[in-house]
């Protein structure tokens, strides 16, 4: 990028620092384990699963990998990870594993025939999913559940690992990517709910993979928006599926759907622009009684403004539509027009805090070019280096609740922890210095590009 300014010294610093902490596996797994045990028994938190690549050491690894483009020798600590996460695998994580090697193998060489062997496993777990939403959708109608599509555990996950067998040349990789994006096709076309005609992907609280939570506040169900857990993923699975060359009938047509969809919830006000996480099928239909609450700005990646624009930036892209790329940027720019701050968005790390804005932003800046949104990014990244915290265990803490001095906990992973806000750190260097792109990228596993 001619003229761009370096990034700080001061951002590569904290990179290092961070790495140096998550260096030794066994190191990771005793520190993370001790953190949890912490975490009061009425707070629901994730298991700590070494072989997953947005908590474990599978996501780990991949900010090694970037790393050893600098000092091979970081390429040890990445094998590490990876060995380690191995030692944990499950059919549910293969996908995971599959991932962060092939952006090593990618970008270093490598881990020939663990894809070769990764791949089909990979098929068989998602087949196996994919196939159990086909059944019950054909026994019992229509509903789902949001895990049963998102990007954390559904089929936008699973796709992600299909698109990268495709590109081995698998060909049972490609087959099954195409039955995914025919559900996702699928999910488009308006349902009969409760007698009243909604979007397809209307999620039925009488799910057993519903949470407890999700039937009292949405007791006749909801549609999920963020790109964590609602449309967004499977419509950015899709546009990014379209990108590297997979079509399936009706898929464009899927992604306007959901895409004119989204557009409709957004709300433009004095705070800028942002979206609902979760719409109620009363406040959907126009139906009175909705006991969802109100809508509060968030900024964030998993139901904020920022992944959503980011969503819809590779929506408009997919559909060469300029009015949605540009909805998208100054959606992100008004992100950097309102407060912005630790004060403002308390969590450092990708999910719920700055991380995740900046991450969107460089994707978005990149693309674009647009000054405005580089000026957001320069400052977040400063910001986020300088809440760099060496008094624990892995520099970065993730939060509990929305409160700056509230509860933390030791987080070394990819979506809550260290090693996200390390790699979007070098997302950012990497971009700003003008750096060429590398094969493969770590942040495919948010649907980020």
């Amino acid at each position: 990028m001619k003229g761009a300014p370096q990034a700080p010294s001061q951002v590569i610093c904290v990179v290092r620092a961070v790495a140096e902490r998550l260096r030794m596996p066994d190191d990771v797994d005793r520190l993370t384990q001790q953190s949890r045990a912490q975490v009061p028994a009425h707070i629901r938190f994730p298991h700590w699963h070494p072989a997953q690549l947005l908590l474990g050491h599978t996501g780990i690894a991949m900010l090694y990998t970037r790393l050893a483009l600098d000092d091979i020798d970081w390429a040890i600590a990445a094998h590490a990870h990876l060995a380690t996460a191995l030692r944990s695998a499950t059919v549910d994580t293969v996908g995971d594993l599959l991932h962060a090697a092939y952006l090593h193998s990618q970008i270093h060489g490598g881990y020939t025939k663990f894809l070769n062997d990764a791949a089909p496993a990979h098929v068989s777990a998602v087949r196996d999913l994919l196939n159990r939403i086909s059944q019950r959708l054909r026994t019992d109608g229509p509903g789902l559940a949001y895990a049963e599509y998102d990007v954390i555990s559904g089929l936008a996950r699973g796709g992600r690992g299909l698109i990268i067998g495709a590109s081995l040349g698998h060909a049972a990789s490609s087959s099954t990517l195409q039955d995914v994006l025919g559900l996702m096709v699928r999910m488009a076309r308006p349902i009969l709910v409760h007698g009243e005609q909604v979007p397809g992907w209307w999620t039925d609280p009488q799910l057993n993979a519903a949470p407890e939570a999700d039937r009292a506040a949405y007791p006749h169900g909801e549609f999920n928006l963020g790109i964590a857990h609602g449309i967004c993923g499977p419509m950015s699975l899709m546009a990014l599926a379209h990108r590297a060359g997979h079509r399936t009938p009706g898929m464009l047509d899927a992604i306007r759907t959901m895409a004119n969809w989204v557009m409709r919830k957004r709300i433009v006000g004095e705070q800028g622009t942002f979206w609902p996480g979760r719409v109620a099928f009363e406040d959907e239909t126009g139906k009175v009684g909705s006991t969802a609450p109100s809508v509060t700005p968030r900024s964030d990646w998993c139901y904020g403004t920022a992944g959503v624009a980011r969503a819809l930036y590779l929506a408009g892209r997919a559909l060469k539509d300029p009015m949605l790329t540009q909805v998208s940027v100054d959606a992100m720019r008004s992100i950097f027009q309102r407060p912005y701050g630790s004060a403002d968005i308390p969590d450092a790390t990708i999910c719920h805090g700055r991380a995740g804005v900046l991450l969107a932003a460089v994707r978005m800046a990149s693309d674009t070019g647009h000054p405005a949104l580089w000026e957001g990014a320069d400052q977040m990244a400063l910001q986020l280096a300088r809440s760099f915290d060496p008094t624990t265990a892995f520099g970065y803490r993730y939060l509990l609740s929305q409160n700056v001095n509230g509860p933390a906990v030791d987080e070394p992973g990819v979506l809550q922890g260290a090693a996200g806000v390390a790699l979007t750190l070098l997302s950012y260097t990497d971009a700003r210095s003008g750096a060429p792109p590398i094969p493969a990228t770590w942040d495919g596993a948010l649907l980020m590009g």
